[in-house]
């Protein structure tokens, strides 16, 4: 009993602290728990997320690298006359010292088993001792080449004259001859891995590139073509590992990841890495792993990829402390405390789940970027195009057919105006909110710009479908807007373009959705019409103005404007620019970007090509007698003209004698896109232009090709940065840096240069600042008459009212 008795009392004594420390242990345990839990898969989600982020910065780097064999590839492509070993070790040095990754970079020629003897007594006289084509054999020694129909023999190489490079027979070679039969028949980059790459040692493997070159003029549009055509490969090799290293490195955040590298593809699991990229957290390198081992546990791997062909497959691994290892000294702080601090531990998970929110949040919002509009949150014109090229494959895998409603808010103009941008803004936005509600979760709303808008709609069966979607944004958008206030009522014009096998593609289609809404603002606006190409009203308005056009000569419509080019530091006119305008007499004054391009279509721009020209010089003759005539005029060509005229040197003199006018007062005027196939296709023209000794600009530098090759290859007078960069300089940090490298480019290469489009002090105390001596503008003049340019260069300068330009040259100087 006695002992009964005191169990009984034990359990009442004891019976709540045992229940309560039950209770405190359950309550530490279970947080813990949690909160491993948690950390485990925040640690997941940010070794992901790191992943992810190092794979880009490799596939970038790896694009980069790709991009220079690309720009070797240039060289020949562009060149006129015949590549030397000199032109060529001259373009590649630079290559090469910037990336440290390419160890060779080499000219391949196809040479045929009748030329070897020829082609190798070249080699001898360019300083090759003892040239021979040669083979490599499997212990890395080369001997002389036995008799083949052709080969692909190493001839101009980044390597020392002495290299036993020299002379190798890519042929020989069995994995690399794949490859380049490979790029050869494609037109494509080929590559392939190599265990020990001969110019960079034994101990370094990496992979060969190679890049087809075809013979100049010839046709490659067939496989047949190609090989016949073929004149040989632009070459290099690659240090795998080096270029891994060089870009993590280069790497503002470095990863602390283990990364493997692996053959392409899912492979043999047993396979062993082709480079480890041991993680900075490791004192050591880290010992070899199989392809099963690396992706087992907590693993992500992605292929980078060359030209779209996967080149290595990553594999990540968090390193030990680093990302993706989660650290419990939380939970076993809570389990140690128990019930002192489990109201804490509850607090603290929720903090911790907030916190883990916020990031997904961030990280979503920064992926969300670049496909969102800003302003209404729907897709942006990027993520919209990207939509309808997958609606295009979408169609040729499932046949599921498509619209696109392509609409904007009629006279939204007015409401800026009226209410301000910022109730311009609030009718947007509440608009996105409508089109949202209005349309499937399959289907896609974008904001285009401005107040255009876009919806991809999907599995339309036929027209009905799209015409009803049509009406019912009508409607939506016809209900009365509150701004502020304010009832506001707008409606909208739509054009529909349906899906049909024909369509060009992305872009066609929506061309055809645009000219379907100026039909529906042209009958009257609040409304939607169909794309139909017999109701195509701007062709019949093209029609039109072209017939008009043809007259425009002989009844003196059209007029030369000129907008002088001053000398910034002090006004001083040292030029002008002719610029084309047609004075209609029922239409006013046509800007040249209307009718230019109908005349080009219609065959007139030669003749008023000419006409411009001749009108020019004319000028200058009247000028010159006068006695205040401006060192030049700048005439702008179009492509089609150059391209049309066989005889455009002859034309240019023609007129410079008739008007008694020196060459080097006339500068022609050549946009980058036509420059570029000047290059490549007209460049005897081009010479001849020069031998007259006009001057050569291009115009509107910076927002075409922008390619170097011709500013190298070609004695180009002056360039021209186009006046959105400069319009920009202030505002965007891309643009100043665009110009900012454009002047120093011309400096270094001894061109003129000159910037378009002044409007502000701040920009042209930018320019000046950054060594800019010349430009054009309104903030020194519009483009005038014949009249007002007589007095402008009678004065002799401009000078626009200045607050600060004296504290910019100082700074500059």
């Amino acid at each position: 009993m006695r002992i009964a008795r005191h169990a009984l009392i034990h359990i009442r004594d004891f019976g709540p602290g045992i229940l309560a420390a039950v209770i405190g242990i359950a309550a530490s345990v279970i947080p813990a728990f949690l909160i491993i839990q948690a950390d485990n898969h925040y640690a997941e989600r940010q070794f992901r997320a790191v992943s992810e982020n190092q794979f880009m910065v490799l596939q970038n780097g790896l694009n980069e690298y790709v991009n220079r064999l690309k720009a070797v590839r240039a060289l020949f492509d562009s060149s006129v006359e015949p590549v030397t070993r000199n032109g060529f070790e001259a373009f590649t040095r630079p290559l090469l010292s910037e990336n440290a990754a390419i160890a060779t970079l080499s000219w391949v020629p196809r040479i045929a088993g009748s030329e070897r003897a020829e082609h190798e007594r070249m080699g001898v006289q360019e300083g090759l001792q003892g040239y021979h084509i040669k083979d490599m054999g499997p212990d890395g020694k080369m001997t002389v080449s036995p008799e083949r129909g052709e080969y692909y023999p190493i001839f101009y190489a980044t390597v020392p004259m002495t290299s036993a490079l020299y002379g190798l027979d890519l042929r020989s070679e069995t994995t690399t001859l794949s490859e380049l039969e490979r790029s050869r028949d494609l037109d494509c980059l080929g590559f392939s891995p190599v265990p020990a790459l001969v110019s960079a040692g034994a101990a370094q493997g990496g992979f060969l590139f190679s890049l087809p070159i075809y013979k100049r003029g010839s046709v490659h549009d067939s496989i047949e073509s190609r090989r016949q055509n073929l004149a040989g490969f632009v070459h290099g090799s690659l240090i795998a590992a080096k270029m891994i290293d060089l870009t993590i490195a280069d790497n503002k955040t470095p990863s602390d990841l283990d990364l493997f590298f692996f053959a392409p593809g899912g492979g043999n699991p047993q396979s062993m890495p082709f480079y480890i990229h041991s993680s900075r957290l490791r004192a050591s390198p880290l010992a070899p792993m199989s392809r099963a081992g690396a992706a087992a546990g907590i693993s992500w791997s992605q292929a980078l990829k060359v030209d779209g062909q996967p080149w290595l497959t990553m594999v990540a691994r968090p390193a030990p402390g680093g990302t993706g290892t989660a650290d419990h000294e939380r939970a076993w702080t809570v389990l140690i405390l128990g019930l002192i601090i489990t109201a804490a531990v509850v607090a603290y998970i929720r903090a911790s789940r907030l916190n883990a929110s916020r990031m997904r949040q961030a990280n979503q919002k920064v992926s969300d970027l670049a496909q969102t509009d800003a302003l209404t949150s729907l897709a942006n014109r990027r993520a919209f195009m990207e939509r309808l090229a997958e609606a295009f494959a979408s169609y040729e895998r499932r046949g599921t057919p498509f619209a696109v409603l392509y609409f904007d808010i009629d006279y939204f103009k007015d409401i800026n105006d009226t209410l301000g941008h910022a109730a311009g803004d609030t009718l947007l936005r509440e608009l996105a909110g409508r089109l949202i509600d209005a349309v499937r979760v399959t289907d896609i709303v974008a904001r285009l710009g401005g107040d255009e808008f876009a919806i991809l709609q999907t599995n339309v069966r036929d027209l009905a479908a799209a015409g009803t979607l049509a009406a019912s944004i009508g409607e939506l958008v016809r209900v009365p807007f509150v701004i502020n206030g304010n009832t506001v009522h707008v409606s909208c014009s739509i054009g529909i373009s349906r899906y049909k096998p024909d369509v060009g593609g992305p872009d066609a289609m929506m061309i055809q959705a645009d000219l379907a809404l100026y039909r529906a603002k042209e009958d009257g606006r609040n409304c939607f019409r169909f794309h139909s190409a017999d109701l195509d009203h701007e062709v019949k308005e093209r029609v039109v103005l072209a017939d008009e056009l043809r007259g425009a000569i002989g009844r003196n419509e059209l007029e030369l404007l000129y907008q002088p080019e001053v000398e910034l530091r002090t006004g001083r006119i040292i030029g002008l620019e002719a610029l084309l305008r047609w004075n209609h007499p029922k239409r006013g004054q046509i800007s040249p970007s209307v009718f230019i391009p109908i005349a080009e279509r219609s065959g007139q721009i030669q003749v008023i090509g000419h006409w411009v020209l001749d009108a020019a010089c004319r000028q200058l003759q009247v000028w010159q007698a006068a006695g205040i005539a401006p060192g030049l005029v700048g005439v702008n060509i179009s492509a089609l003209h150059f391209k049309g005229s066989a005889e455009l040197d002859r034309e240019v003199a023609g007129c410079l004698e008739k008007w008694g006018i020196a060459p080097d007062m006339i500068e022609i005027e050549l946009t980058e896109s036509v420059l570029m196939e000047i290059t490549q296709q007209h460049n005897d023209r081009f010479e001849r232009l020069r031998q007259l000794g006009v001057r050569i600009a291009i115009d509107d530098f910076g927002t075409g090709y922008s390619s170097l090759s011709y500013l190298a290859n070609y004695p180009i007078n002056r360039v021209k940065i186009a006046q959105e960069l400069v319009f920009a300089v202030a505002t965007a940090p891309r643009s100043a840096a665009v110009v900012r490298a454009a002047i120093r480019l011309a400096d270094e290469l001894g061109i003129d240069l000159i910037a378009e489009g002044i409007e502000s002090e701040g920009q042209e105390g930018f320019l000046l600042s950054e060594g800019c001596e010349y430009g054009q503008g309104y903030y020194f003049s519009r483009p005038v008459n014949v009249k007002r340019a007589s007095e402008l260069l009678r004065a002799g300068k401009i000078e626009p009212p200045r607050k600060s330009l004296r504290l910019v040259e100082s700074s500059a100087a």
